[in-house]
């Protein structure tokens, strides 16, 4: 394609830069500018719509989070109940 350009500008004239604006408006090289501005409009919408995604994921994990605080401490209080009720019952297996 480099070289296309450079034999239609250089056969002459209007018709060889009328060409060459046509060319780079197939290959997608050159593009109006209402087009250009609705896919950065489209793209911004994208981004919004991702930050705001993002603020609710963040929101969930800090919820996750706290309960995850919350329980921790009994998880050991757990541990210690189930071995002594699987000591009680003859079951050795599920002590660590």
């Amino acid at each position: 394609m480099p070289d296309i350009p450079a034999a239609l500008l250089s056969s002459g004239g209007p018709v060889g830069v009328l060409l060459f604006v046509v060319a780079l408006v197939l290959t997608g090289r050159l593009v109006p500018r209402t087009v250009h501005e609705d896919r950065v409009r489209d793209k911004d919408e994208q981004i919004t719509h991702l930050r705001a995604t993002l603020a609710v994921r963040d929101e969930q994990v800090r919820v996750r989070d706290e309960q995850v605080q919350k329980l921790l401490p009994n998880t050991d209080l757990t541990v210690q109940l189930l071995q002594g009720l699987a000591r009680e019952a003859g079951r050795h297996d599920l002590e660590t």
